[in-house]
């Protein structure tokens, strides 16, 4: 698979560099679209750099683009830029044409948190209906919207071009955690650790429930001398394994010793 890759505009501070607002275009197409050729190249990818870093002119800049995108044989050509005047990412195709790359670059944005604001006609962008190569030109999110931007900044480029690649070799992303739903996730699995302790708490008194002999070490000196007294009088008797006495059968023969004395 051979991929050409756009860095949109020219470097910032000169002619025909990108939107400026919380982000700079420029600097920020950069930043995620070398990451994009640096991950495409690990999944075996040839990438070919359509970039053009310095024109005189807006004209000369988009023209530099596409000769060097038309002079390979690309499967795709991907532009990489950042809109204004809006939330979210989308992506521009000939004519709309939607096709899975296209589609999975908008899925993986949106799980990273990004407004999915699909597939849209491209056809009045220059590096669209002049590349020969099926072209998708994206733009990552919006420069003057403060909450992109903030979003932006918290993925991190890295991450931004990792789904991007992942779109353009056909993969859907893997979700990773936010901070917050890994906390929330560590919270509910310690809560039903906690239940999981009690109920096992509660089955072990059920399969084995505490059995007090008046000669064990364990009978409560609370209840020696009660039990002891229903023996002497053959109100309770014992096994060769003892006399079998749970807490409920211990306060029975207290009572009755008591009560006994009270009669007396």
């Amino acid at each position: 698979m051979i991929v050409g890759i756009n860095c949109g505009h020219t470097v910032s501070g000169t002619v025909g560099s990108g939107a400026v607002g919380f982000l700079n275009e420029s600097n920020e197409t950069r930043r995620v679209g070398y990451k994009v050729m640096e991950y495409l190249r690990a999944k075996g990818v040839t990438v070919v750099d359509c970039t053009d870093d310095y024109s005189s002119t807006v004209s000369e800049n988009l023209k530099k683009i596409v000769d060097k995108a038309n002079a390979q044989p690309l499967d795709l050509f991907v532009s990489i830029h950042f809109n204004s005047g809006g939330r979210g990412t989308e992506v521009y195709t000939y004519n709309g044409e939607v096709f899975k790359q296209a589609e999975l670059v908008c899925e993986n944005m949106a799980e990273l948190g990004f407004i999915n604001r699909g597939i849209k006609n491209g056809s009045n962008l220059y590096v669209i209906r002049r590349s020969n190569a099926r072209s998708m030109l994206i733009e990552v999110c919006f420069v003057d919207t403060e909450s992109d931007a903030d979003l932006y900044n918290e993925v991190g480029a890295d991450r931004i071009a990792e789904a991007i690649s992942d779109a353009i070799v056909g993969e859907k992303m893997e979700e990773e955690l936010t901070m917050s739903q890994y906390e929330e996730l560590k919270q509910m699995i310690s809560e039903q650790t906690a239940r999981v302790d009690v109920l096992q708490n509660e089955v072990y008194k059920i399969e084995n429930p505490m059995i007090y002999n008046y000669i064990d070490d364990n009978m409560p000196d609370w209840a020696k001398e009660a039990v002891r007294w229903c023996v002497d009088n053959g109100i309770i008797v014992g096994t060769g394994s003892g006399l079998g006495l749970d807490d409920t059968k211990l306060w029975t023969c207290v009572v009755m010793y008591r009560l006994s004395k009270t009669l007396k």
